[in-house]
């Protein structure tokens, strides 16, 4: 900061500059690395810091999930998986620096091969079940809690049928429905049979691991996206962002990945169909995690929100939204029963 304080010499008034030091935000951070910024950018909550060491990435996160994240890092590590982006620690020793509500913590900045977005999804899904191989463990798991979690489920699903139904009463009492009133009564046969195909199969997983008493668990992700995941210029794959890092089943990465990816336009699924071959090669689900895999996908769960969200009474989007809302999650919904089916055409 620059300030002028006016000086009387003799006669004349003169004005001198008093410069005041102000330190960069997180200057303390950087020093604590034994860095001197040269050049800094802000991208999204992540610094790119040039220095005269290298480039560097500064990446802050919540403090109640930064002491997990760093003490999963470190259990990957000393598991034998190393591919994701290392943390650095700092002349003291620490991997994380506390500041407030947030923890700090530093890595190299590795730029992308440019690959296209299939290779980068196939290296990716291979990653991920590399990285559910090295992780897996089996816990116990009480037959009555998984029977407990078949009748909760269960019953979500069966109330919200319900809700459909009524939904469907509402739009036939119109004179005159509106789009998203046609639209939904055309597409509900095939979301109740989306739902009845998800509860077949719910019950299956049951019949199938009831006299269980074991569950394989893994490092999940937690955020599976190509945005996460880095190739360098020599090939290799790496996970960039492992904050939601936790422990799960295979499937609690799987589900959302494979939602993710199938949420296009009306297409043959042959895609995700050969990326999920991909990762069983590496990793193969069980029968159970199979079956659970494919009820959790079929399960409608987009177009009953979208459904339930307009005949709520508290639209907050135009109809026009709504509407077109809705028929993207039918698309989905067509995407995932051509996939869901093929794997069941495949386990038979």
């Amino acid at each position: 900061m620059i300030r002028l304080f006016p000086i009387k010499v003799g006669t004349a008034l003169f004005f001198i500059k008093r410069v005041k030091i102000v330190e960069q935000p997180y200057s303390h951070i950087w020093k604590s690395y034994g860095l001197t910024p040269m050049h800094i950018e802000e991208i999204g909550q992540v610094q790119k810091i040039t220095t005269d060491k290298g480039v560097f990435a500064l990446k802050r996160i919540p403090s109640i999930r930064g002491m997990d994240f760093l003490l999963n890092i470190q259990k990957l590590y000393q598991a034998g998986y190393h591919r994701f982006v290392p943390v650095y620690p700092t002349l003291d020793g620490r991997y994380g620096i506390l500041e407030g509500a947030h923890i700090y913590y530093l890595m190299p900045w590795i730029e992308s091969g440019g690959q296209q977005i299939a290779e980068t999804e196939k290296k990716l899904i291979r990653e991920v079940a590399r990285l559910h191989f090295v992780s897996t463990a089996e816990i116990p798991v009480a037959k009555a809690a998984r029977a407990e979690q078949y009748e909760q489920t269960k019953a979500l699903w069966e109330r919200q049928e319900e809700h459909l139904e009524q939904f469907l009463e509402l739009s036939e009492r119109e004179t005159y429905m509106s789009p998203f009133q046609l639209l939904f009564c055309m597409y509900y046969t095939e979301t109740r049979q989306a739902f009845s195909f998800a509860k077949e199969k719910l019950k299956e997983w049951k019949e199938e691991t009831e006299e269980e008493e074991k569950e394989r668990t893994v490092q999940v992700h937690g955020k599976l996206d190509p945005g996460h995941f880095l190739i360098d210029r020599s090939g290799g794959g790496y996970f960039i962002n492992l904050e939601q890092s936790r422990r799960a089943t295979p499937i609690h990465d799987l589900i959302p990945y494979f939602a993710r990816i199938l949420d296009t336009f009306p297409e043959n699924s042959a895609s995700a169909r050969e990326l999920f071959a991909y990762y069983a090669d590496f990793f193969p689900l069980k029968k159970g995690e199979r079956l659970l895999f494919q009820s959790y996908m079929a399960y409608p769960g987009a177009m009953y929100q979208t459904a339930a969200a307009y005949f709520s009474g508290q639209r907050k989007q135009s109809e026009y939204r709504y509407t077109r809302k809705f028929q993207q999650n039918y698309w989905q919904l067509k995407n995932i029963e051509y996939f869901v089916t093929s794997l069941k055409e495949e386990n038979e």
